[in-house]
């Protein structure tokens, strides 16, 4: 399935001003075109002038910021994320009320962030493919204020990925080991692992594709 792409190419110099048409076919696979007559559609606009308008607005992003791809599929993530319901609360005052919870309530805590990241995965995995970068970028939405970085062992082809977390707290670590399980039994991971050490939560996976 092809679709032409009209290009204007701008000539300087004598010819300054003249702008030629010229055609470019660039290939589609048939199951993205589909998708976008549906989306046009809905719309109520040509799936032409659809096409058009994400290529013009994205490309422009991207000249600043190359990393909007992944922000896209991090907003349908977000939003998955707000269906699970629940609150935001500043992480220090986080910490010191899951010092003085009990143990039977901080196990419910954790059984409960387990199922609901089980859920998220589960979804995640359903609408996109289970990728590092799908991996990474649910992760950097649960845990906001963390840094996490990615490696692969080239032998193995292990992915490791690390979740630095800013002075946390026990309980705090021990409730993101519970969510990073739920994580990965629901975007079923091939024989993963957890560790957590003083600050870091460590998640690794015996395979994974890339993007």
């Amino acid at each position: 399935m092809y679709y032409v792409v009209h290009t204007y190419i701008l000539y300087l110099g004598e010819s300054s001003g003249a702008a030629v048409s010229s055609r470019r076919f660039v290939a589609i696979p048939e199951s993205v075109l589909i998708e976008a007559i549906k989306v046009a559609e809905r719309l109520g606009i040509p799936y032409t002038v659809l096409i058009e308008r994400i290529l013009v607005e994205v490309l422009r992003v991207l000249r600043y910021r190359r990393d909007v791809l992944d922000s896209l599929s991090m907003v349908d993530a977000y939003t998955d994320i707000r269906r699970l319901g629940g609150i935001v609360l500043p992480e220090n005052v986080v910490k010191e009320v899951l010092s003085k919870v009990d143990r039977n309530t901080f196990e419910k805590l954790c059984s409960e962030l387990t199922r609901m990241g089980s859920w998220f995965g589960e979804l995640s995995r359903a609408k996109r493919a289970v990728t590092v970068s799908e991996v990474r970028n649910s992760l950097g939405l649960w845990f906001p204020s963390s840094s996490i970085d990615v490696s692969r062992d080239s032998n193995t082809g292990e992915v490791k990925f690390v979740i630095s977390l800013v002075n946390p707290s026990r309980e705090l670590l021990e409730l993101g080991r519970c969510l990073v399980e739920g994580l990965a039994r629901g975007y079923d991971l091939e024989d993963y692992s957890i560790t957590v050490g003083s600050s870091l939560i460590v998640l690794r996976v015996g395979k994974l594709a890339e993007e």
